[in-house]
């Protein structure tokens, strides 16, 4: 069965997708359609590079990304067979949820704009980073982020693969956590990523009951496809939607459990949305699962070829 993997936030670069919207009017539509409910000139902040420096804020890049992801599905739909699981990275699992019915795109987004201007707000009343570990196992960043708690608040945030785990929080106290490890084992890499704040950390607590209050009055559906939430390894019903999503701001992501959870069920995953950060996860923790993208008109043409309609 095939599997639909929605890129997060930090996927987004000017002019992916570009041949897409200029050839596909079911994926132009979509963009339209956003820019409307938005009231912004999405193709500009997806396209032109004057705009780069937007894209890369958090309250543009996740309508930008959610935006592409539901209109990259559009184009599964006409051209691909019907996806039996699906999971996302974080804001991917609002743009799961849009595809597979539980609610309305348009409100969808709108609820997206609403999280990413709170994690941006939130985001601004701190110096904060997040880092990417290479080569350090679950233990030992646990181990160094509990050690470097007296610099500030730093945690895991995201489990990627299992070598490769993110710690997010404050400056002081994730370069103590970082540095010590790297005295454990120089083996041991860091990246620094380019996003505004350490999300799925403590320090998003403070907006937490405002997202609650948007997201408590929806009114979610039963969808036509499984939705897993990576940081409760669960599948999202109705009756758990608010409050996964709610956590979901404070609560470390497990990709990497979530997709081995899946290894039995699937077979193959396609990447939804723009780049392929999921699919090189997918590589790392499943390496014989087939992938695929549909981010470009040649890629899509391949994975028609691949897996047919």
């Amino acid at each position: 069965m095939i599997g639909l993997l929605f890129s997060g936030q930090g996927a987004q670069k000017t002019g992916l997708t570009h041949d897409l919207y200029l050839q596909e009017p079911r994926y132009r539509q979509i963009i339209d359609q956003a820019s409307a409910v938005l009231n912004w000139d999405l193709p500009a902040l997806m396209f032109d590079d004057r705009y780069a420096d937007k894209l890369a804020q958090t309250q543009y890049a996740q309508p930008v990304i959610l935006a592409q992801s539901y209109g990259l599905f559009q184009l599964i739909r006409d051209y691909l067979p019907a996806p039996s699981e699906a999971l996302g990275l974080s804001l991917g699992e609002y743009s799961a949820l849009a595809c597979g019915d539980y609610l309305d795109f348009a409100t969808i987004l709108k609820v997206i704009q609403r999280r990413g201007e709170l994690m941006q707000h939130a985001s601004d009343q701190v110096h904060s980073k997040m880092v990417a570990l290479m080569h350090a196992s679950l233990a030992q960043v646990q181990t160094a982020c509990q050690r470097a708690q007296t610099h500030g608040v730093v945690a895991v945030a995201n489990v990627n693969t299992p070598q490769q785990i993110v710690i997010g929080g404050e400056i002081a106290a994730v370069d103590a956590a970082t540095a010590w490890l790297q005295q454990q084992d120089r083996h041991i890499r860091k990246v620094t990523l380019a996003v505004s704040g350490a999300f799925h950390t403590p320090l998003m607590q403070p907006i937490q009951a405002q997202l609650q209050d948007v997201l408590a009055p929806l009114v979610w559906q039963k969808g036509k496809f499984r939705v897993w939430s990576t940081t409760t390894q669960q599948v999202f019903t109705p009756e758990n939607l608010t409050a996964t999503l709610t956590s979901q701001l404070v609560s470390p992501t497990n990709f990497a459990a979530t997709l081995t959870s899946l290894v039995d069920q699937l077979t193959a995953v396609i990447e939804v949305g723009p780049g392929r950060t999921l699919l090189g996860f997918t590589k790392k923790i499943l390496p014989t699962l087939p992938r695929y993208q549909i981010d470009s008109i040649d890629k899509l043409a391949a994975t028609r070829s691949a897996l047919g309609g």
